[in-house]
């Protein structure tokens, strides 16, 4: 059984050409891999979840769809977690007076609520105020709509979520994406946790596109070099 560890906090960290190669790689991987699966079929809408708080979701999704609008798509990332809504903070984004995701589904204009990051070329909708019904604002058939008009403007709309063994949210929501990928921090969820979240996305047919292995680092001895994601294989290694 895996157990969770100890660890310090480490600083949400934006890929980018100062960041690690292997860390680079790890994103061009992952943002080549999901291509791949959409190849043929609708794929653009993509539910991010995990198991269990702490394993890093919310900045592999970032970094996902960063890596995606460097390539030349047009990306949109919404952060539907509603609970502890963490990705203005990443992107150091000013919530006051910007209507998010929770006043769209209030009926804010939908085009109020997109910010433009100029630097990364993607767009973002965030979590604004913190309802005291996640759920089932988020699996209600105004969000079946409003992600419905956005897939009509994006190439793909990365949605971060709660964790899918905690509460609800993301199991309702899966019913609007065309693909859910599961975050799992190596060394930290449990075997028993991982599995619970697998089981309750296909407990509402959730169409689970993978997993990303996050935290692992390839060799011991690189610990300065930060954290790595790898998904698949270990480049260094190929």
């Amino acid at each position: 059984m895996a157990k969770k560890t100890q660890r310090s906090k480490r600083e949400f960290v934006m890929v980018g050409k100062d960041t690690p190669f292997q860390y680079q790689e790890a994103f061009k991987s992952l943002r080549t891999n999901l291509k791949f699966l959409a190849l043929g079929k609708s794929c653009k809408t993509i539910l991010m979840t995990s198991a269990i708080p702490g394993e890093g979701k919310s900045s592999v999704t970032i970094n996902l769809a960063i890596s995606l609008a460097e390539a030349g798509s047009k990306v949109l990332l919404i952060d539907c977690d509603l609970r502890k809504p963490i990705i203005h903070r990443y992107l150091k984004i000013k919530r006051s007076g910007l209507s998010g995701i929770t006043g769209v589904l209030a009926g804010a204009p939908l085009a109020d609520a997109i910010t433009r990051l100029e630097d990364t070329g993607l767009d973002v909708i965030v979590a604004d105020a913190i309802p005291p019904n996640p759920a089932e604002l988020l699996g209600s058939k105004r969000m079946g709509e409003i992600l419905e008009e956005l897939s009509g403007q994006y190439e793909y709309i990365l949605i971060d979520t709660p964790p899918v063994s905690v509460v609800t949210d993301a199991a309702v929501l899966s019913q609007y994406a065309d693909g859910v990928i599961l975050i799992v921090r190596q060394n930290f969820a449990t075997f028993e946790e991982v599995e619970l979240a697998k089981r309750n996305l296909e407990a509402v047919q959730a169409n689970i596109l993978g997993a990303v292995l996050n935290d692992f680092n390839t060799k011991s001895t690189e610990k300065e070099s930060g954290y790595y994601y790898s998904y698949n294989y270990d480049y260094q290694n190929n």
